[in-house]
């Protein structure tokens, strides 16, 4: 008798954008910033796609958004999101994502050439990850602690008992004031008649002195760095590439710019990415970051999202303190890295000099 031989999981390399496309509808905890569209952004801001297809053993597909940087003919990184670009990892037909899948990707980064390979996951699949991890050599943990809101009650509930009475209260004295509240999506923001992006623009370069003052940093540097990164530039790639999945809110009073938040939306998941306020007092005065919020989360509600992600925040922090007001609770997980060469280490002790001069410019 002929024994039956089980099919082992494969590695298939490059992922086509119709397969993409295929197994992105097919995992129902599939995020805005897994799709094929953001990889378009990405590679508008200089990446290359280096995405990664896996048969896995029961006949399912797994992929793996991967963005690369090269210089000089040398794969620098591989890494699915880049800092700055949300929750990547992996996509799985049914989105039963198991540790073995996970390890079979963590296995797969571990080979690849770069020099830096890694993910961060979309935090609610994060203990997956963390169990595969732990079965795996040479992981290096980045830890992040996200503020995750349950839209599962509906509105109604929420408002009534998800939202503390410091969120409610303020959201009602934010709509006595005359704002000019617009939503709008990648459809219409970054048209001719579109204001959000122009909004967000002009409010980060504000934060950027204001991050620079409080610092201690020189102002040219600050706005140096700022530039580099050129997160304006960044919301309009995603704009552009996910039209109607990421939404612009922006607030003017009198006609000057006070709050803008960019919350990038795809079936059960509402992730809020960017935002951006005032830093003269205006938005202090109208509570309008509170009414914002309150309006985008209300937005998902009704449009059926299952979790609305406020992002990360350090425990015990002003942002963390805020997004509680909203019903948000804590959820820890990791990105994973490999290093040839010893980054973290590099960029700890880089920070810890960074620290220790503004508390010296500070002082």
């Amino acid at each position: 008798m002929t024994p039956t031989l089980t099919r082992r999981p494969a590695v298939a390399g490059p992922v086509s954008r119709d397969v993409w496309d295929e197994v992105f509808a097919a995992d129902p905890d599939a995020v805005a910033t897994q799709s094929p569209e953001w990889m378009d952004a990405l590679r508008g801001r200089g990446y290359r796609d280096a995405s990664r297809l896996y048969a896995l053993a029961d006949d399912r597909r797994l992929v793996l958004p991967l963005a690369a940087r090269r210089r000089a003919g040398v794969t620098v990184s591989e890494e699915s999101w880049p800092y700055g670009w949300g929750y990547g990892g992996a996509l799985v037909e049914g989105g039963d994502l198991t540790v073995a899948d996970a390890r079979l990707v963590l296995d797969d980064l571990r080979a690849r050439p770069a020099v830096l390979r890694g993910l961060t996951p979309m935090p609610l699949r994060g203990a997956v990850w963390e169990q595969a991890a732990a079965a795996t050599g040479g992981v290096q943990r980045v830890p992040y602690t996200s503020q995750v809101v349950d839209l599962g009650v509906g509105w109604d509930r929420l408002w009534e008992s998800g939202f503390k009475r410091q969120a409610r209260n303020s959201v009602r004295k934010a709509e006595r004031f005359d704002l000019d509240v617009r939503r709008e999506d990648g459809t219409t923001a970054v048209g001719p008649d579109g204001r959000g992006l122009a909004v967000f623009r002009d409010l980060y370069a504000q934060s950027v002195d204001r991050w620079a003052a409080q610092r201690g940093q020189p102002l040219a540097l600050a706005r140096r760095l700022a530039a580099r990164r050129d997160r304006p530039g960044q919301v309009a790639a995603a704009a552009a590439a996910l039209g109607e999945r990421c939404v612009v809110w922006s607030v003017l009073r009198d006609g000057e710019p006070v709050a803008a938040n960019v919350v990038l939306v795809h079936r059960r998941h509402a992730l809020g990415w960017m935002c951006a306020m005032d830093t003269t007092g205006i938005a202090r005065e109208t509570l309008a970051t509170y009414l914002l919020h309150s309006l985008a989360i209300r937005d998902a509600c009704e449009r059926g999202v299952r979790w609305f992600h406020m992002g990360e925040s350090d425990a015990g922090s002003g942002p963390e303190h805020f997004k509680r007001y909203f019903g948000a609770v804590p959820v820890e997980y990791a990105a994973l890295r490999f290093e040839r060469l010893p980054l973290s280490r590099a960029e700890q002790a880089a920070r810890r000099v960074y620290a220790a001069v503004s508390r010296r410019r500070s002082s």
